[in-house]
């Protein structure tokens, strides 16, 4: 069920058939190589929420692309909002979802860069009293034994860790004419490894990521196929809707809500 199709009278029951629980798919807009469009990450996350919430009844929120990409700001096509507006803006949204009725809210990330963005803005909840309940999961989400499946189904090892051979399947399965193979530049794949006598260390700095990959593309293409992206698409979906089904199930978290806000009042 999707939110902007549904018109007002229909909240009340869509609310109802999937347990109070809406799917907020979150993206970003930035390069993918020269081959992929720049909204990626939101046509992944969007289309993984939608086919999961068909199997496992949930209402999945509109496009969404405020997240994390400061790392590509250099790069034409990048919407970079400040960390502020990503934190506050997202918070609003998850109260209006709950204002309208829903009281578990899945945020979906078809973004690697959101990877610290989310965890730290589920920290807040804690602190802020709020009702409802909040999970984060990526939509990239995948077993050993599944990666397994996928490498030997496909004869690739390599994934590709921005516009390689996972994303590039994917893209071609999900929007074919908005993929340009022809304008691969494989020689802009390879990591420069600019900040390695750190990065060996475990050591984390927000130039990382434009250390190694300036030109936002990360990993071969090579073997991407519509074949390859309807396999893969399929995996994720089945974990996403399994994921559905788990915080449907889940009773305890509104009872440490309540009982975390009832002993910590706002002030």
């Amino acid at each position: 069920m999707l939110w902007e199709e549904m018109s007002s009278v229909d909240f009340n029951s869509a609310i109802d058939k999937c347990d109070g629980l809406c799917v907020l798919p979150i993206g970003v807009v930035e390069k993918h190589g020269d081959h992929l469009p720049v909204g990626t990450d939101m046509y992944i996350s969007i289309e993984i929420a939608k086919a999961a919430a068909a199997r496992s009844p949930a209402v999945v929120f509109p496009y969404y692309f405020l997240g994390q990409i400061s790392e590509a700001r250099h790069v034409k096509g990048t919407i970079a909002p400040s960390h502020k507006l990503i934190m506050d803006a997202l918070l609003e949204m998850c109260d209006e979802i709950h204002r309208n009725g829903f009281t578990k809210i899945l945020i979906l990330s078809g973004h690697g860069g959101n990877c610290y963005f989310l965890p730290f803005f589920t920290q807040m909840f804690p602190g802020i009293n709020r009702p409802y309940a909040v999970y984060i999961r990526s939509a990239h989400e995948l077993s050993d034994g599944q990666l397994n499946e996928i490498q030997a189904r496909s004869g690739v090892k390599d994934m590709g860790g921005h516009a390689g051979f996972y994303e590039t399947s994917l893209m071609m399965y999900l929007r074919p004419e908005l993929v340009f193979p022809g304008r691969i530049k494989a020689e802009e794949s390879a990591s420069l490894n600019r900040l390695k006598d750190i990065v060996d260390k475990n050591i984390y700095t927000g130039f990382n990521w434009y250390a190694d990959y300036p030109h936002h593309f990360a990993g071969d293409p090579a073997g991407a196929s519509e074949e390859h992206g309807k396999m893969i698409f399929d995996i994720l979906t089945n974990n996403t809707a399994d994921a559905i089904n788990a915080i449907k199930a889940d009773k305890v978290s509104h009872m440490l809500i309540k009982g975390f806000n009832d002993s910590n009042p706002p002030s």
